[in-house]
């Protein structure tokens, strides 16, 4: 059989897989309208967007989409998605949370949290001026949200932690003085600075934290086929070339790479012992690459 044939018979097979999970998601009774929850709001048309990207390279344009805009708790969001009243949410992963939903394992932000600056008090650059290595930074004070996936990572490496249970808390507090930084994702720093700009608080730019992280969609486990669906497209738009276009074009990725490639930073890895094991770290299609100015 020629190399052309085989191709074709593949696709012809991928394609009859699609229809087969259409089938399964109508005929099962399931609504072509799926609602979905997201919790991050500065997020909000970015999420969407790329869960209308993958629908379309699904061939899925029937299934419509309903934003559920009222702000719901953790806790209530957790249970909506478990009573299938929720249909997807997108959310830092962890194996406790892989066990609970259907994970779609292509990272949204393309691995962009996991590289982590400090924000820290105007005058306090000393501190961290002969900061190299992981067991120097543990000593130091941070502040963190008593429920952040990165408080877990810190408390199981043994990083010096302060802990609020509201967030908002860690910008006063940090002037205050309870704790020497906040480790905050390079996308997230700019905006709460400006946000914070009655503080006297900075970028620390040196140190650049790389601690793996991946934010996914999560499908309640009452869909397994949209969270087929959702896969399949999602990869279709990153071989295409489209998500990457569009990742590229956002002030998320345009203000990251800015700080990135401002600086010359000293970086320091984090283990992250809650990473599950199926995360896609090999696959660098998934992932954004900094490497170039972290020499």
């Amino acid at each position: 059989m020629k190399i052309a044939d085989i191709v074709s018979t593949n696709r012809v097979k991928r394609y009859i897989s699609l229809l087969c999970l259409f089938g399964a998601f109508i005929g099962n009774g399931f609504a072509q309208t799926i609602n979905i929850y997201i919790e991050e709001l500065s997020l909000k048309e970015y999420n969407q967007h790329l869960l209308t990207m993958a629908l379309r390279h699904a061939n899925a344009q029937h299934i419509k989409i309903n934003v559920i805009n009222k702000q719901l708790s953790r806790a209530q969001a957790f249970s909506q998605m478990d009573a299938g009243l929720i249909d997807v949410m997108w959310l830092n992963t962890n194996q406790e949370i892989e066990d609970r939903f259907i994970p779609v394992r292509v990272p949204i932000l393309k691995g962009l949290m996991s590289y982590r600056t400090l924000m820290i008090r105007e005058g306090q650059e000393a501190v961290f001026k002969d900061v190299e290595t992981f067991e120097q930074l543990k000593a130091i004070r941070s502040g963190v949200g008593r429920f952040w996936t990165t408080t877990k990572v810190f408390n199981a490496e043994g990083i010096n932690t302060v802990l609020t249970t509201k967030s908002r808390n860690l910008y006063p507090m940090l002037e205050g003085g309870r704790f020497d930084y906040i480790p905050r994702g390079v996308m997230e720093i700019a905006p709460e600075l400006e946000k914070y700009n009655h503080l006297p608080l900075k970028l620390e730019t040196t140190i650049l934290l790389r601690l793996p992280t991946a934010v996914y969609p999560f499908v309640t486990k009452a869909k397994p086929e949209l969270a087929t669906i959702i896969e399949q497209g999602m990869l279709k738009s990153i071989d295409s070339g489209e998500f990457d276009q569009y990742f590229e074009s956002t002030t998320l990725y345009k203000d990251t790479l800015k700080i990135i490639s401002q600086h010359k930073w000293k970086v320091i890895p984090i283990n992250n012992p809650i990473l599950p094991k199926e995360t896609p770290l090999d696959e660098a299609k998934l992932w954004v690459d900094f490497s170039q100015y972290l020499q």
